[in-house]
């Protein structure tokens, strides 16, 4: 594991997640959750998959502390792909 695979970097990318949270009161009680973590600006849940969303931050923010949060909440996610776009 490296830095940038075990946190989220602040910027313009985020970092994409994908979960087991399927339906939109999942969706909002996950996302009001992760919002509660110091650091999280943004949760974007995308269109075209209903389980990926990418958290954008102001600062550094351990994925463990994601997973934690989900986790109390009964669900699970995975960090996906990596924080900057690959050219």
């Amino acid at each position: 594991m490296t830095f940038i695979t075990e946190n989220i970097i602040p910027g313009n990318y985020g970092k994409k997640f994908t979960s087991d949270a399927d339906d939109p009161s999942e969706k909002s009680r996950l996302e009001a959750a992760i919002m509660e973590i110091d650091g999280v600006t943004k949760v974007i849940f995308e269109d075209d998959s209903p389980f990926d969303f990418t958290v954008h931050t102001d600062q550094v923010v351990h994925v463990t502390e994601l997973q934690n949060k989900a986790k109390a909440l009964g669900f699970h996610i995975i960090a996906k792909a990596p924080f900057f776009p690959l050219f």
